[in-house]
């Protein structure tokens, strides 16, 4: 590349060093010293708008050429193949396995995690929302029900909140006692945030636990409030009971928690036991292991398409997606709003149900992308069902802002297009064809095995 090349591939990519939530501080820092708009855009977003870009808008660019310019975002982004734990089936991997398929794990033993979480959608259900169980309104949480999260790479140390509001955080070292739960549950001894989030739905009522009662064993008391020590005291109970039921299985419960933690009685068993089994067999099952993304940074430089390579270039150069879709497992894992209405008569405020700050109303977390190819439709509420109408609502998230609603009100309060992201209020003119070039980058983040495939 000549200098000149370098100087705007560089502009390109330096937006997206841009933490997402410092855009809008630097803006106004910038416009206060007198810096205009326009030199704004021209310094921020020059490849935007001039025309003479060489990489992005040239079409005929040589594949020599992709691979020198996608290495400088590599080098700039500090991108590297996933790291990866080894694939063993250990017991304590084999007990999280059991739990995660076992309805035992539910009230009325009707689901397991396996139920939201499917194999066939790549550990999401396909649905726009989750399916909630019937329980009395005093039991329900005041969230409304919301698109059901993949499982992909939890267990990653980028991975700081869970949930789309991120009422799980990680605020420092787990062992530390840094986990932070809005449960009334004691966080010691969890390994991560996975092994929180893993026992959440167990005493859950809309869930998992399901309504409290005489043929309820995780939760017989339906005057009394369930606690979730509790639900997960009977629940251990149960399965220890598997042994003396007559049944015929591989392993019993018994036996995997004793080759696991060396316990060999129910009453040994606590909650981080079953949620640590939980989230480290989710954490060796669900890692991203082939993809042609993570072939490509190792060093392969046939394991990309050239339209995955421009698609490359434009997530990480004037698309702006890495702004927000940062680091490794593609999040900041930060909250923002990319203008997604919400048709429901109880609107979802998002991060505010953790934080209980105004400013904080209708910010989501930012997905994860890894296998996000597999896991439609998308957003918090499931709004759209193509990851191109996805891309679509970023590139002009103020669309709905003046649409009506059925009974003829705005179909988004003013406080909703305020809580938009400053950064996707920057021009933005990427085309559909880019589009689609966007689109088979986000293909080689796949996982060739994901979805139930064997191919």
């Amino acid at each position: 590349m000549t200098p000149t090349q370098e100087l705007l591939l560089d502009r390109a990519f330096e937006i997206g060093r841009l933490p997402c939530n410092s855009y809008a501080a630097l803006k106004e820092t910038l416009l206060s010293k007198g810096v205009s708009h326009h030199a704004l855009a021209a310094q921020h977003l020059s490849a935007t708008s001039d025309l003479t870009y060489p990489d992005l808008r040239e079409m005929h660019i040589g594949a020599d050429s992709l691979d020198a310019q996608l290495h400088a975002a590599i080098t700039r982004f500090g991108l590297t193949p996933l790291s990866l734990k080894d694939y063993v089936q250990a017991p304590k991997f084999r007990l999280g396995e059991k739990l995660f398929h076992d309805p035992l794990l539910s009230g009325h033993e009707d689901r397991s995690c396996a139920t939201c979480h499917k194999a066939e959608y790549a550990t999401a259900d396909g649905a726009a929302l989750e399916v909630r169980l019937s329980v009395p309104s005093d039991l329900l949480s005041e969230v409304p029900a919301r698109n059901v999260p993949d499982l992909w790479n939890r267990d990653h140390n980028d991975v700081s909140t869970m949930l789309w509001d991120g009422r799980l955080q990680a605020m420092f070292a787990a062992d530390q006692g840094g986990l932070v739960l809005p449960d009334a549950l004691a966080t010691t001894d969890f390994e991560n945030l996975m092994a929180l989030q893993s026992v959440r739905p167990i005493f859950t009522p809309a869930e998992m636990l399901g309504k409290p009662g005489a043929f309820n064993d995780l939760a017989p008391e339906a005057a009394v409030a369930q606690r979730p020590e509790d639900v997960l005291a009977h629940l251990v109970l149960r399965l220890f009971t598997e042994e003396t039921s007559g049944l015929a299985v591989k392993e019993t419960y018994g036996e995997l928690f004793r080759d696991s933690y060396g316990l060999t009685t129910a009453d040994e068993v606590r909650p981080a036991h079953l949620g640590n089994a939980l989230a480290h067999y989710i954490e060796i099952e669900f890692q991203s292991r082939d993809t042609p993304w993570d072939h490509y940074l190792a060093g392969d430089m046939t394991a990309l398409t050239e339209d995955q390579k421009r698609g490359a270039l434009l997530f990480y150069g004037i698309g702006k997606c890495v702004v927000c879709h940062s680091g490794n497992v593609f999040s900041d894992f930060m909250f923002h709003s990319v203008g997604v209405p919400d048709i429901r008569d109880k609107k979802d405020l998002g991060r505010y149900y953790a934080t209980g700050k105004p400013r904080d109303r209708f910010l989501f977390r930012t997905p994860p992308l890894r296998n996000v190819t597999l896991t439609a439709p998308y957003f918090h509420n499931g709004q759209v069902n193509t990851l191109a109408e996805a891309i679509k609502q970023h590139l002009a998230p103020y669309r709905f802002a003046r649409e009506y609603a059925e009974g003829g009100e705005h179909l988004m309060e003013s406080v909703e297009v305020e809580a938009i992201s400053s950064i996707l209020t920057a021009p933005n003119i990427i085309s559909g064809e880019q589009v689609h070039l966007i689109l088979a980058f986000l293909k080689s983040l796949e996982d060739r095995k994901a979805g139930g495939r064997n191919d």
